[in-house]
C-alpha cells in the first residue's frame, strides 16, 4: 500500500456524499424481544395422554398489533399473537370434538424507527417487524407443544405482507 493511495481515499471521503444522494432507507431496530404471556392448557389431561396418540386437527389464529410507547415518537411494541387449538377430529362435526390443548402465546418486540416517514410507518410495525419476530414465536408454539406431550406444531412462514394486504 502506499501513502498515495490513502490520502486520495480519505480527500475523496471529505468532499461528502453527491448532491444528489437517495433519501436514507427507513428502518426498524431491535431493541429487545420478549414473551408477553403465554397460556397453555390440555383441558383432558391425564385422558389424553392415557389414549392412543392421534394427531389433532388444528386452527390457528395470528395477529399483529403495534402501539407507540409514551413518550417517544421513535419507539415501538410490535405483538405478534398466535393462538393454536387442537381438537381430536374436525371443528363441525356433532357432537363438538374434544379440545386436545390450547395456546395462546403474545411474543413482542420493542423496536426503534429510523428515517421512517408516514408513507412507511405502517408497513414497517406491521410487515417487516412481525416477519423479524415470527421465527422466535413460531418456536415457541412448537416448543411448547413438544413439552405437553404431544407433536410440535410446525408454522409455515407467513408472508404478512399478503396479511397486510388482505386486511386494509
Amino acid at each position: 500500500m502506499t501513502e498515495g493511495h490513502a490520502v486520495d481515499t480519505i480527500s475523496g471521503a471529505a468532499a461528502g456524499p453527491p448532491a444528489s444522494s437517495p433519501p436514507p432507507t427507513p428502518r426498524a431496530l431491535i431493541v429487545s424481544q420478549y414473551v408477553k404471556s403465554v397460556a397453555f392448557a390440555v383441558p383432558a389431561a391425564p385422558g389424553v395422554h392415557a389414549a392412543p396418540k392421534v394427531l389433532p386437527v388444528l386452527t390457528l389464529d395470528l395477529d399483529v398489533d403495534a402501539r407507540q410507547m409514551d413518550g417517544s415518537p421513535t419507539l415501538f411494541e410490535v405483538a405478534l399473537t398466535l393462538r393454536c387449538r387442537g381438537n381430536a377430529a374436525p371443528a363441525g362435526q356433532a357432537p363438538p370434538a374434544p379440545v386436545i390443548f390450547e395456546a395462546d402465546i403474545a411474543y413482542a418486540s420493542l423496536v426503534s424507527l429510523h428515517d421512517a416517514t408516514p408513507a412507511t410507518l405502517e408497513a414497517l410495525l406491521l410487515i417487516e417487524v412481525p416477519a423479524m419476530i415470527f421465527p422466535a414465536a413460531r418456536n415457541m408454539l412448537a416448543d411448547l407443544t413438544r413439552e405437553a406431550g404431544f407433536a410440535p406444531v410446525l408454522m409455515q412462514p407467513v408472508d404478512f405482507s399478503a396479511l397486510y394486504r388482505a386486511r386494509r
